[in-house]
């Protein structure tokens, strides 16, 4: 039995990765969620099966792999000093993203329904609808919201917004449509 060192760092590295998240995403887009195999992935990639099994051993993982950059720029919130402008600003980071070829793939990942994504979809949401919450924490301690606002569901509401539009409409939803969404949830005095 041959003797592997591991998951590798380095140039050579960063380089796999990004060839493996290329391919997941095109095998995504060839085959679909289902469709997905690691020696499907492996050979778009031009890697050994054992090189994604050793850092992504299972279809989700992959997945998330592929997400995790989109994730990221939800990281970097807005905090502009005010409520409205703060959730306008990730209504449209969240649908930008959504439209990403990652997240396309992410949506017709879960639209597939696989047991093996639960926790991955959990995690997801959690850390999707983190800036949204922050944002209207700081509001509140600001005094724009009222003691009794609902943050939790305001977020919640704001975010399946967002996804649920693009779901049901086939398209993402436009500026306005976010705006009007935010309207609808926060209206101004």
């Amino acid at each position: 039995m041959r003797q592997t060192r591991g998951v590798q760092r380095g140039p050579r590295s960063v380089q796999v990765v990004q060839s493996v998240r290329a391919a997941v995403l095109a095998e995504l887009d060839r085959a679909g969620y289902a469709g997905l195999t690691i020696d499907g992935v492996a050979k778009a990639a031009g890697v050994n099966r054992t090189t994604i099994y050793r850092r992504w051993p299972s279809k989700g993982e992959l997945l998330a792999a592929v997400v995790e950059p989109m994730l990221e720029r939800l990281d970097a919130e807005p905090d502009t000093g005010s409520l409205h402008p703060d959730m306008l600003a990730l209504l449209l980071l969240l649908r930008d993203n959504a439209d990403l070829p990652e997240g396309r793939a992410l949506a017709e990942a879960v639209r597939v329904g696989s047991a093996e994504l639960r926790d991955l979809v959990d995690t997801l949401t959690d850390r999707s609808l983190a800036p949204f919450r922050r944002a209207l924490d700081r509001a509140a301690e600001r005094g724009e919201l009222p003691a009794d606002a609902d943050r939790p569901m305001i977020a919640f509401l704001a975010f399946y917004g967002v996804i649920m539009w693009g779901q049901i409409h086939d398209l993402p939803p436009t500026d306005e449509d976010c705006a009007r969404m935010l309207r609808v949830l926060l209206p101004q005095s």
